[in-house]
C-alpha cells in the first residue's frame, strides 16, 4: 500500500470500543495515512481500542482508508483500503457532513456499526465491538426497548402492580447485540437493568416505571 499515490482528504473518524465516535476536521498531518493516524492517537487521550476512517481518492475513485488500534498502544495493528460503490458513498456522505450539507445527528445515524458492517468488507469493521453500549444508542435507538414496553404493557396493563420479576423475565429473552460486550439491560444486578430500562423509556418518552411496594413495580 505504501507505493499507492492515494490523496487524503483531511477528516479523520475515530470509532472506540469505550468512547463511542468522535470525529476530526480540518486535520493537517504528514500525508501519511499511519503517521497520521499514530500521531492522533497519540494526543487522544480518552481512548481504548477501535478504529480509524479516513476518506482517500486514486486517480478519480473515491475510498476509504480504516486502521486499526488497540489499547496497548498508539500504533496501528491492521488496515484496509476500500474503493466499491457502498465506499464510494460513505466518502460522499463525510464530504457532505464537513460541508454542512448534513446535519451531525444525521450523520452519526448514518455510520453507526450495523450498518458500516453491511457496506463495507473489512474484517477490521466486522471484528469490532463496544465494551458498553453507547449511551445515545441505547437511549434513541436500541431495537430492544419498544418491544419490551409493547410486550410489558399488553401483558400486564398500565398502572398496575406487578412483580419486577417479570420485567426482568421479558428483559432476559431478548439477544444481545453482536457488536457489544456489556449490554445496560444484561447488568449482573436485576435493579440496575430495570433503572436502565426505565431510564431508556423515559427517553423515549413511553413511560415509566414506577417502584411502589418492596418487589412491586407499576408500569405508567
Amino acid at each position: 500500500m505504501t507505493n499507492r499515490k492515494l490523496k487524503l482528504k483531511n477528516v479523520i473518524i475515530l470509532f472506540d470500543r469505550d468512547w463511542g465516535v468522535s470525529v476530526f476536521q480540518n486535520f493537517r498531518g504528514y500525508d501519511d495515512l499511519v503517521d497520521d493516524a499514530e500521531w492522533l492517537l497519540e494526543r487522544t487521550p480518552q481512548k481504548s481500542k477501535g478504529f480509524l476512517i479516513r476518506p482517500v481518492s486514486e486517480g478519480g475513485r473515491e475510498g476509504i482508508w480504516i486502521g486499526e488500534y488497540n489499547q496497548k498502544g498508539n500504533q496501528i495493528r491492521r488496515q484496509d483500503v476500500l474503493f466499491d460503490g457502498n465506499v464510494a458513498s460513505l466518502n460522499r456522505l463525510i464530504g457532505e457532513y464537513v460541508d454542512h450539507k448534513v446535519s451531525e445527528k444525521r450523520f452519526m445515524e448514518k455510520i453507526v456499526i450495523e450498518d458500516l458492517r453491511k457496506k463495507l468488507d473489512s474484517r477490521i469493521v466486522r471484528d469490532f465491538k463496544y465494551y458498553t453500549c453507547p449511551s445515545d444508542r441505547f437511549y434513541r435507538s436500541c431495537i430492544h426497548i419498544e418491544r419490551i414496553y409493547r410486550e410489558l404493557t399488553n401483558k400486564y396493563g398500565k398502572s398496575k402492580k406487578i412483580p419486577y420479576s417479570k420485567i426482568a423475565e421479558a428483559v432476559e429473552k431478548i439477544d444481545p447485540c453482536e457488536d457489544v460486550i456489556v449490554c445496560p439491560l444484561m447488568e449482573p444486578n436485576v435493579f440496575v437493568r430495570l433503572l436502565n430500562l426505565n431510564k431508556a423509556f423515559k427517553s423515549r418518552k413511553l413511560g415509566e416505571i414506577k417502584f411502589t411496594d418492596s418487589g412491586f413495580v407499576e408500569i405508567r
